[in-house]
């Protein structure tokens, strides 16, 4: 990552985190669709010239006041964001190795209004997905939303979310 994008982020991070704290504001679905978004443009992976796989598994952890608020709506909300990220995939011309899924957890050490996205890319074990591959890639984990965790790692959680990669797909051969 460039040292821009490092300053960017870290800016991102302050301001936002500083007005979450400043103003108790609550977390809106809309800037975990942007975060996602993030994700994916942090996390893409390119395999060729034609082909670039960002994560398709996330998990949004979000303060325990901001998470009681939004868990009644889990699976929709889930549903919706998968969807945005899948649009913005598109645009990009990204492709998953399987399934979007977006989950809710609860995060005590985060204030309202504060968040954070994990991510990994998995690999389908049926054909039906977009961009199939073989084995599991771990994409990296990312702070957002006041960046409470900035220049550390934050805590690793079972399952394989986070860095460094717990096992690597092989790269394919070159195309030609």
């Amino acid at each position: 990552m460039g040292v821009m994008k490092r300053f960017e982020q870290r800016l991102e991070g302050l301001v936002n985190g500083t007005f979450a704290k400043v103003f108790k504001s609550e977390v809106q679905p809309v800037e975990i669709a942007g975060a996602l978004q993030r994700e994916c443009d942090n996390n893409a992976t390119i395999w060729n010239r034609e082909r670039t796989v960002v994560p398709n598994d996330f998990i949004v952890e979000l303060s325990a006041p901001d998470y009681e608020r939004l868990s009644p709506y889990s699976g929709q909300l889930g549903d919706e964001l998968s969807g945005l990220v899948r649009d913005y995939a598109k645009q990009q011309r990204y492709t998953f190795m399987g399934p979007i899924k977006v989950h809710l957890e609860k995060a005590e050490d985060l204030d309202t209004g504060l968040y954070r996205v994990r991510s990994r890319t998995l690999a389908s074990s049926s054909s039906q997905g977009q961009g199939q591959g073989p084995g599991q890639s771990y994409g990296g984990q990312s702070p957002q939303q006041g960046y409470p965790n900035h220049g550390r790692p934050a805590p690793q959680a079972p399952g394989g979310y986070g860095y460094p990669p717990a096992s690597a797909p092989p790269m394919p051969a070159a195309p030609p």
